[in-house]
């Protein structure tokens, strides 16, 4: 057996949110196999008979597909017992999964046949929205396959179903009345832990970071607030651009750029007409409040150096100075230079230049301006030394740059 395509796949299901178990002979995690949602709603549950069918149904080298009575899919595969000693067990269980969403009515139906009291509905729909969702059945198989056939094994494929199977329970549940909804309170405690480890990883400008904490926060679906799915969706967009927009304060972003950024999403948000729109939106949103903590943040300056950078940002097409800048906030301009690149690692005069060609892109992709009248809205006395300073920053003049934005 080749271990590292093994440790490349568990590696790679946890990083999605999908649960993997590596059962030895003892079978230590099986409560896991739902999260323990059996063990906290039903009466004297006892897990071993689900360890039990494991190890009297499953061959070796055989990958299994199993739906339980909860409509929940598992994937399974026994190593052959000269592979279990590198696997490290010897059965590998991936899941629980859900190849689509938990309608309402296939849940009304499901709570119906199992005898689900009012009382425990709750727990019961929050769970269901913690299970993370695979949308094709097909690209599942192929990539399990894959990466189980680079290990060095030669796969069977076989389905179980809850009769096949029948030492799970399918009938008879006797639940308990929780005194506390402990399946629903938990759901919302990890729902909101990764939610917090979105807005911190904004707030950093650590776009990768945020974009996995989002991942595993849509493994928890909600049910809907309205009927309408994409005005549902909708609430949902804005709920998150609120999030986003609060995280960006943290870094001390100027509140002008956070508005500007926000109202811009809003509209996005609102004028899209379709789910397909929305789905996409969420990952767009994270990029660009990082990208605005990258460019903008003011976390790690003091007061002084603060309101220079704000000022030079809000100002740049005016006349700016290191003297000018230390006259406004009353300090000598040898002490300004010092914090200032003490702080930054730059020099006014480069920040100043630096802003102002971030500016200059902005007309030379978005406007019919000429060179000239570029360099005078973004404030530099006239366009050859506009044309100097690009080219030092850029390594091409900015006629040449408009030039290749056009022919592309």
């Amino acid at each position: 057996m080749n271990p590292q395509p093994f440790q490349m796949l568990t590696a790679l299901l946890r990083h999605l949110g999908i649960q993997v178990l590596l059962f030895g002979g003892d079978y230590e995690q099986i409560e896991q196999i739902d999260y323990g949602f059996r063990r906290k709603m039903l009466k004297d549950f006892d897990y071993q008979i689900i360890a039990d069918a494991i190890k009297q149904y499953l061959e070796a080298g055989t990958y299994y597909s199993f739906q339980d009575d909860l409509m929940l899919q598992y994937f399974l595969f026994r190593f052959p017992e000269e592979a279990e000693s590198t696997a490290g067990c010897q059965v590998l269980c991936m899941g629980p999964v859900l190849f689509r969403p938990m309608s309402q009515h296939k849940a009304a139906s499901l709570l119906e046949r199992l005898h689900i009291p009012s009382h425990c509905h709750q727990d019961f729909f929050e769970f269901f929205n913690r299970i993370p969702l695979i949308y094709s059945y097909d690209h599942w198989n192929h990539t399990i396959g894959f990466f189980l056939s680079q290990c060095g094994f030669s796969l069977k494929f076989r389905q179980i179903d809850t009769q096949t199977m029948s030492q799970l329970p399918s009938t008879d549940y006797h639940f308990l009345i929780p005194e506390e909804p402990d399946v629903a309170l938990r759901s919302i405690a990890e729902r909101y832990m990764w939610e917090n480890k979105i807005i911190a990883a904004v707030a950093a400008g650590n776009t990768q970071d945020a974009l996995d904490a989002h991942y595993h926060f849509l493994q928890f679906r909600l049910m809907p607030r309205v009927p309408d799915p994409v005005r549902d969706q909708k609430n949902l967009m804005f709920t998150l651009n609120t999030l986003l927009r609060k995280a960006v304060e943290q870094a001390r972003v100027h509140p002008f750029h956070i508005d500007n950024l926000s109202r811009q999403l809003a509209i996005q948000i609102e004028s899209s007409c379709t789910t397909g729109q929305l789905d996409a939106l969420p990952n767009v949103m994270i990029r660009k409040y990082c990208l605005l903590v990258n460019n903008y943040s003011r976390l790690s300056c003091s007061e002084l150096v603060r309101a220079c950078m704000d000022y030079i940002d809000f100002h740049y097409s005016s006349e700016l100075s290191l003297a000018s800048l230390a006259d406004m906030n009353f300090v000598s301009p040898a002490y300004l230079s010092s914090q200032f690149k003490k702080e930054t690692g730059t020099t006014i005069t480069d920040y100043i230049n630096d802003t102002r060609i971030r500016q200059a892109l902005v007309l030379l992709n978005a406007s019919d301006f000429s060179i000239g009248e570029i360099a005078v809205q973004c404030g530099f006395g006239d366009a050859n030394y506009f044309t100097r300073t690009f080219k030092k920053l850029l390594g091409k003049t900015p006629t040449v740059y408009r030039k290749g934005i056009r022919n592309h």
